[in-house]
């Protein structure tokens, strides 16, 4: 199995604690790679199937979200995009689902949620690509 060359014993991170987003330079991209290989333990297959994973799944719960009819159909899907998006260090999409889960009481937007997705899922592809 491939390590990751990601050094991570020495970044020192801290978290926003109205978001959970940490502040380091990784968790500016669309995913945190950095984030990810702790994940992992550095297990570059494990990596890889996790962002695999994601780009699909995230497409079948926004639509979920999007067709649901009721407010729990729409938390649900929600609180699990928010849930996997956290587990690789997808923060923004993680932020705006937590935004779409907290408004699931009623009909919500999700284009903001669309977008965000959309971003991580074509940095995804290309990280996969390479």
């Amino acid at each position: 199995m491939a390590k990751s060359a990601i050094k991570t014993a020495h970044i020192p991170v801290t978290v926003d604690e109205q978001s959970s987003t940490p502040h380091c330079a990784s968790a500016k991209n669309p995913v945190d790679l950095v984030h990810l290989s702790r994940q992992s333990l550095g297990d570059r297959s494990l990596e890889n199937e996790i962002l695999r994973l994601f780009h699909s799944q995230s497409q079948l719960y926004l639509e979920r979200l999007e067709c649901a009819k009721t407010a729990q159909e729409r938390k649900f899907a929600a609180h699990t995009v928010v849930g996997s998006a956290r587990g690789l260090g997808a923060w923004k999409v993680a932020k705006e689902a937590e935004l779409v889960e907290q408004a699931s009481t009623r009909g919500c937007d999700v284009s903001a949620l669309r977008a965000a997705v959309d971003e991580a899922n074509d940095y995804i592809e290309a990280l996969l690509s390479d």
